[in-house]
């Protein structure tokens, strides 16, 4: 079980300049997609869901334009798979979960939308842990989703299932969501690029269930260009979604940024976060190529994450946990995390919630005055190796014992404080890829994404 399965394919943005000059037909690309799909998912459990039918539709639609003359959009004909949090119309809904089994999607979400606008053609569903609460994939709906690179390791979570549809070469690109760290975990393991944008960056309409203010949409990619290609195609405001944000200016003509003097820091642990140390070495290695390569300036980064915050995230998180379960029986069989969180929510008072709110407010404001002093801060996107496919989450790392935030603790920071991160390849430990973050300041991204595409050339 342990033979790579990871293949590269086209990119995203050669598919569609393929497609959009009528040198390869849609039918075609999602044709070859399908068969693929066909020939490695049974070992790697990516797709929950496959609708080679409407697929093959969409497709014929697309050249269909493009024999008359008109252009597709810039994901013309490009197979996109789904997480299944993203709902689709008339496609199940069911978030991971036995308890929504048989539930069918009565609208579809804004990104997919969007992106079905530009011309992209969607394949069908990616597996996720239930509600997406976990850095590994794995269910008792959909069984266990397994890293490309070694099947016997987990591709992360919780939108395991796309990093792995990628990495394999069944579709260029993925959509994900990053609620802690569930775009760039998953970018880590599967040596692909996971780009969580600054808050309200991607639109999450309609019908968003969620009132943290942590959770982020995005896709998973094999190149930083073909990201910058899916926000270009998905970004803007969404005026069911009170979070969006106006898109800047086009990601994908700035990702040649001048990067000499900038001021970059460099961290494995923000302080208070082990970190296995093969996992250190090789992203220090990756952070110090790229403050050489690109003229960078190193500076400390003189920075600690207070140990209330991994608390206060699980405070501010437990009502949307909540939020998704309360109509089920109180007996109902869930996942010990997702029961975690509903322990929580049912402990929450006042004072409770003015605690988490006061401890988010104080990492605001630390993270804030660090980046005062620099522009980038670079960090292992994760602190572990990929570890077993069916998880556990680890519970000791360089041989200090974590608890379920310990895998976490370098990527959730970012979630409460809103800011662009991004997971890029940095090299390999343990049979797997690893990645390298970089964050930036809030609305910073087309920075963030012009140094991920500079470490991306220095990878190659």
């Amino acid at each position: 079980m342990s033979r790579s399965l990871a293949a590269p394919g086209r990119t995203v943005v050669d598919t569609a300049a393929l497609v959009r000059s009528g040198e390869l037909a849609a039918v075609t690309v999602v044709a070859e997609a399908l068969h693929r799909i066909e020939s490695v998912d049974g070992v790697l459990g990516a797709f929950v869901h496959v609708d080679a039918e409407r697929a093959l539709d969409r497709a014929r639609a697309v050249d269909e334009m493009v024999a008359r003359g008109a252009d597709p959009g810039p994901l013309a004909g490009v197979p996109l798979g789904v997480k299944e949090l993203h709902p689709v119309q008339g496609w199940p809904y069911a978030m991971g979960s036995t308890l929504y089994a048989d539930r069918i999607a009565d609208h579809t979400c804004t990104l997919v939308a969007r992106a079905v606008e530009a011309g992209a053609v969607p394949l069908g569903l990616t597996a996720s842990p239930e509600f997406g609460r976990a850095s590994f994939t794995a269910s008792a709906l959909h069984g266990v989703t397994r890293n490309p690179w070694n099947p016997e390791l987990t591709p992360g979570g919780s939108s395991g299932g796309s990093a792995a549809a990628v990495a394999a070469g069944m579709v260029p690109i993925a959509t994900g969501t990053d609620g802690a760290g569930s775009l760039r975990i998953p970018a880590s393991y599967c040596g692909l690029v996971g780009f969580k944008g600054t808050y309200g960056l991607v639109p999450r309409g309609p019908r968003h269930r969620g009132v943290a203010d942590n959770d982020h949409y995005g896709a998973l990619t094999r190149t930083v260009r073909d990201t910058a290609r899916f926000l270009d195609s998905v970004c803007g405001v969404d005026p069911y979604d009170r979070a969006s944000l106006p898109a800047p200016v086009r990601f994908e003509d700035n990702l040649d940024a001048d990067l000499r003097g900038l001021r970059v820091a460099f961290t494995t642990d923000l302080g208070n976060a082990p970190c296995d140390p093969h996992v250190a070495e090789a992203v220090q290695t990756a952070a110090e190529k790229f403050i050489a390569a690109t003229g960078a300036q190193r500076v400390a980064a003189d920075l600690r994450i207070d140990d209330r915050c991994g608390a206060a995230f699980r405070t501010l998180s437990a009502p949307d946990v909540y939020a998704q379960l309360r109509d089920v029986s109180a007996g109902a069989t869930v996942h010990p995390t997702l029961r975690g969180y509903l322990d929580a929510a049912a402990g929450l008072d006042a004072d409770a919630l003015a605690d988490a709110h006061e401890a988010r407010a104080l990492l605001v404001a630390t993270v804030a005055e660090a980046f005062e002093r620099f522009d980038l801060l670079l960090t292992p996107a994760t602190q572990v190796p990929a570890f077993a496919a069916q998880g556990p989450m680890p519970t000791e790392i360089a041989g200090q014992p974590v608890n379920h935030w310990g895998a976490l603790a370098v990527t959730f920071p970012f979630n409460l404080t809103g800011q662009p991160a991004v997971s890029v390849p940095a090299g390999r430990v343990g049979g797997a890829p690893v990645g390298l973050q970089i964050v930036g300041r809030r609305h910073a991204d087309l920075l963030v994404l012009a140094a991920a595409a500079a470490m991306e050339d220095i990878a190659r």
